[in-house]
């Protein structure tokens, strides 16, 4: 039987963007006949756009209004909401049962939408930025630097990459970026799409820890992290940050093990947050940056000699509060978007890499 997900007849399909109070009420089905969730022992929505995947949130099984109608209730709160412009998006829902897991849909996606409110029309208070808008700039940066006074019609000519990223488009959209960075994750591959990519691996004071990549029960990827020692794990070198700028650093874990670091190395940290081995929570720490570049780390000390933690989901953001995950803007380009890019700095005379 096909796997099913649609809408209650009463529940919305379309949320502004600030609105923090909407929510969307789907029903998890079998050939649309609904399916009995008593037995669910975990529910995650995942969130996703044309690039793919963006973001998930938790539903608490426990708390399902009727478990036997397959009705699964999502707040667009403000952390859910956090770094999603306005645009078409797709809804799954992934359901954890003793028989394993179940996607719903199974085929295709079920639709909904996000819009801009009156505010964020005219960017007085929201500067997202969409790929569109970076391409309609990149050829506005071509029409306007592309073209020299060689004659009537003016010759194609030359910049190089130096010339490119100085360009009046460019700067203009990195600012529009870096102001609109809030919530925006700083670390590439923080999800391990790319297993440990970017990534190296801390011994820890008894130099046995192993990082191994896996997939955990909710078929995401993970990291599984063992050791006998203090401070093992995992970390990497983020970007630099200006002279006392507050950073949050966080990630999901689950298993036997106490947070050491999970933030900028080599720095007075406050942690929150601690480990269960019944199911994943948020632990992180807030760290005050150098005006040097730190490693970013994700270290954990052993339980009474042992250490056996998983591991998902990383985050390095500004500012003291640690909001939900969502990936580095970087890692939603796809191929296709790669193309456009790689079309319009051509058109600029420039190459890449």
């Amino acid at each position: 039987m096909a796997k099913t997900l649609s809408f209650t007849d009463t529940s919305p399909r379309t949320v502004k963007i600030g609105d923090t109070t909407t929510s969307f009420t789907l029903i998890c089905g079998n050939d649309n006949v609904a399916t009995d969730l008593t037995n669910a022992t975990s529910i995650t929505v995942k969130l996703g756009n044309a690039s793919g995947y963006l973001k998930s949130t938790t539903v608490d099984p426990a708390k399902l209004t009727d478990p036997t109608t397959g009705q699964v209730t999502v707040k667009f709160n403000a952390d859910l909401m956090t770094s999603l412009p306005a645009g078409s998006y797709a809804i799954e829902v992934w359901v954890v049962d003793s028989t394993g897991t179940s996607i719903y849909p199974s085929d295709g996606s079920t639709g909904f939408t996000i819009t801009n409110n009156i505010q964020s029309a005219n960017g007085s208070t929201i500067t997202t930025i969409t790929f569109d808008d970076f391409v309609a700039a990149m050829n506005k940066a071509a029409s306007t630097i592309a073209k020299g006074d060689k004659g009537a019609k003016g010759d194609t000519g030359s910049v190089d990459n130096a010339g490119l990223t100085t360009a009046p488009a460019f700067v203009e959209l990195k600012t529009q970026v870096d102001n609109s960075a809030v919530g925006t994750n700083l670390i590439t591959n923080s999800n391990f799409s790319s297993g440990l990519d970017h990534w190296s691996v801390n011994q820890g004071t008894k130099s046995d820890c192993k990082a191994v990549v896996t997939t955990d029960s909710d078929g995401d990827t993970c990291i599984h992290i063992t050791g006998t020692g203090n401070a093992c794990g995992i970390y990497r070198s983020p970007v630099s940050f200006n002279q006392n700028q507050i950073t949050t650093g966080s990630v999901l874990a689950k298993g036997t093990g106490e947070i050491s670091l999970v933030g900028l190395e080599g720095r007075s940290a406050s942690n929150f947050g601690t480990i269960s081995t019944e199911s994943y929570s948020k632990i992180g720490s807030t760290v005050q940056a150098a005006s040097t570049t730190n490693n970013f780390s994700v270290y954990f000390n052993g339980v009474n000699g042992a250490l056996d933690v998983y591991i998902k989901f990383v985050k390095l953001e500004l500012g003291s509060h640690a909001t939900d995950w969502c990936p580095n803007p970087t890692d939603l380009l796809t191929q296709a978007d790669y193309a456009k890019i790689k079309a319009a700095i051509l058109s600029l005379g420039g190459h890449l890499s």
